[in-house]
Protein backbone atom coordinates (compact mmCIF):
# COMPACT_ATOMS: atom_id res chain seq x y z
CA UNK A 1 0.00 0.00 0.00
CA UNK A 2 1.21 3.48 -0.81
CA UNK A 3 2.46 5.57 2.12
CA UNK A 4 0.49 8.67 3.04
CA UNK A 5 1.74 11.97 1.69
CA UNK A 6 1.11 13.61 5.03
CA UNK A 7 4.45 14.06 6.71
CA UNK A 8 4.87 12.85 10.26
CA UNK A 9 7.07 14.46 12.91
CA UNK A 10 10.64 13.31 12.98
CA UNK A 11 11.39 10.58 15.46
CA UNK A 12 13.19 11.62 18.67
CA UNK A 13 16.18 9.59 17.52
CA UNK A 14 16.53 11.91 14.50
CA UNK A 15 16.75 15.00 16.72
CA UNK A 16 20.04 16.41 17.97
CA UNK A 17 21.27 14.96 21.24
CA UNK A 18 21.14 16.91 24.47
CA UNK A 19 24.70 18.05 25.12
CA UNK A 20 26.81 21.16 25.62
CA UNK A 21 25.24 24.14 27.33
CA UNK A 22 21.80 22.54 27.12
CA UNK A 23 23.09 19.66 29.24
CA UNK A 24 24.57 22.17 31.71
CA UNK A 25 21.21 23.99 31.85
CA UNK A 26 19.31 20.75 32.52
CA UNK A 27 21.79 19.71 35.24
CA UNK A 28 21.55 23.16 36.87
CA UNK A 29 17.75 22.94 36.72
CA UNK A 30 17.86 19.56 38.47
CA UNK A 31 20.17 20.95 41.16
CA UNK A 32 17.89 23.97 41.68
CA UNK A 33 14.85 21.72 42.05
CA UNK A 34 16.64 19.45 44.55
CA UNK A 35 17.84 22.54 46.43
CA UNK A 36 14.26 23.86 46.57
CA UNK A 37 13.02 20.50 47.86
CA UNK A 38 15.69 20.50 50.55
CA UNK A 39 14.85 24.05 51.62
CA UNK A 40 11.17 23.17 51.74
CA UNK A 41 11.77 20.17 53.99
CA UNK A 42 14.18 22.17 56.16
CA UNK A 43 11.67 25.00 56.58
CA UNK A 44 9.01 22.55 57.79
CA UNK A 45 11.44 20.89 60.21
CA UNK A 46 12.65 24.23 61.57
CA UNK A 47 9.06 25.44 61.96
CA UNK A 48 8.25 22.30 63.98
CA UNK A 49 11.46 22.49 66.08
CA UNK A 50 13.00 26.00 65.96
CA UNK A 51 15.44 25.16 68.77
CA UNK A 52 17.08 22.57 66.49
CA UNK A 53 18.34 25.47 64.37
CA UNK A 54 19.15 27.66 67.35
CA UNK A 55 16.12 29.89 66.81
CA UNK A 56 13.96 31.36 69.54
CA UNK A 57 11.32 33.16 67.47
CA UNK A 58 8.56 31.64 65.41
CA UNK A 59 7.67 32.32 61.79
CA UNK A 60 3.96 32.89 61.19
CA UNK A 61 2.24 29.82 59.77
CA UNK A 62 0.90 31.81 56.81
CA UNK A 63 4.47 32.70 55.73
CA UNK A 64 5.56 29.07 56.01
CA UNK A 65 2.55 27.85 54.03
CA UNK A 66 3.16 30.43 51.29
CA UNK A 67 6.81 29.40 51.05
CA UNK A 68 6.07 25.66 51.05
CA UNK A 69 3.19 25.87 48.56
CA UNK A 70 5.14 28.02 46.10
CA UNK A 71 8.17 25.71 46.34
CA UNK A 72 6.00 22.63 45.78
CA UNK A 73 4.47 24.32 42.72
CA UNK A 74 7.97 24.92 41.32
CA UNK A 75 9.10 21.36 42.07
CA UNK A 76 6.04 19.79 40.44
CA UNK A 77 6.31 22.12 37.43
CA UNK A 78 9.98 21.17 37.17
CA UNK A 79 9.08 17.47 37.06
CA UNK A 80 6.58 18.20 34.28
CA UNK A 81 9.30 20.07 32.39
CA UNK A 82 11.68 17.11 32.66
CA UNK A 83 8.95 14.87 31.24
CA UNK A 84 8.41 17.31 28.35
CA UNK A 85 12.16 17.50 27.73
CA UNK A 86 12.49 13.71 27.69
CA UNK A 87 9.70 13.53 25.11
CA UNK A 88 11.29 16.38 23.09
CA UNK A 89 8.02 18.31 23.05
CA UNK A 90 7.86 21.72 21.36
CA UNK A 91 6.10 23.13 24.44
CA UNK A 92 9.32 22.53 26.40
CA UNK A 93 10.67 25.93 25.34
CA UNK A 94 7.57 27.86 26.41
CA UNK A 95 7.29 25.96 29.68
CA UNK A 96 10.94 26.59 30.54
CA UNK A 97 10.48 30.32 30.00
CA UNK A 98 7.32 30.33 32.13
CA UNK A 99 9.09 28.32 34.84
CA UNK A 100 12.03 30.74 35.00
CA UNK A 101 9.75 33.78 35.14
CA UNK A 102 7.56 32.09 37.77
CA UNK A 103 10.64 31.25 39.86
CA UNK A 104 11.88 34.84 39.74
CA UNK A 105 8.37 36.09 40.59
CA UNK A 106 8.19 33.80 43.62
CA UNK A 107 11.61 35.07 44.75
CA UNK A 108 10.35 38.65 44.57
CA UNK A 109 7.18 37.65 46.45
CA UNK A 110 9.28 35.96 49.16
CA UNK A 111 11.35 39.13 49.38
CA UNK A 112 8.22 41.29 49.74
CA UNK A 113 6.94 39.06 52.55
CA UNK A 114 10.27 39.35 54.37
CA UNK A 115 11.41 35.79 53.73
CA UNK A 116 14.31 36.76 51.45
CA UNK A 117 16.97 39.45 51.73
CA UNK A 118 17.83 41.92 48.96
CA UNK A 119 21.10 40.14 48.16
CA UNK A 120 19.48 36.71 48.42
CA UNK A 121 16.77 37.74 45.98
CA UNK A 122 19.29 39.05 43.44
CA UNK A 123 21.62 36.06 43.77
CA UNK A 124 18.83 33.47 43.63
CA UNK A 125 17.07 35.10 40.67
CA UNK A 126 20.24 35.24 38.53
CA UNK A 127 20.08 31.56 37.42
CA UNK A 128 16.43 32.00 36.40
CA UNK A 129 17.14 35.12 34.35
CA UNK A 130 20.18 33.53 32.69
CA UNK A 131 18.18 30.34 32.06
CA UNK A 132 15.31 32.23 30.44
CA UNK A 133 17.73 34.14 28.22
CA UNK A 134 19.50 30.90 27.23
CA UNK A 135 16.23 29.16 26.36
CA UNK A 136 15.10 32.15 24.28
CA UNK A 137 18.36 32.66 22.38
CA UNK A 138 19.90 29.20 21.96
CA UNK A 139 19.94 27.52 18.56
CA UNK A 140 20.58 24.15 20.20
CA UNK A 141 17.40 24.48 22.27
CA UNK A 142 15.37 25.26 19.15
CA UNK A 143 16.90 22.43 17.13
CA UNK A 144 16.50 19.94 19.98
CA UNK A 145 12.93 20.69 21.02
CA UNK A 146 11.23 21.92 17.86
CA UNK A 147 10.25 18.87 15.90
CA UNK A 148 10.16 19.56 12.18
CA UNK A 149 8.32 17.27 9.81
CA UNK A 150 10.38 15.28 7.36
CA UNK A 151 10.24 16.47 3.78
CA UNK A 152 9.25 13.67 1.47
CA UNK A 153 10.19 13.76 -2.18
CA UNK A 154 7.30 13.20 -4.59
Amino acid sequence: MRESLISRPASPAALPRIRGWLLVYIAALAVLLLHGAGLTIASIVIYAHPAAAGLHSFVPLSFLLFYVITNVILILYGVVMFILMSQRQRSTITNNIIFNILSASFLVAWHLTGEKSNVGTLVDSAPNLVGAAYILLSRRVRSTFIIRPRVRPY
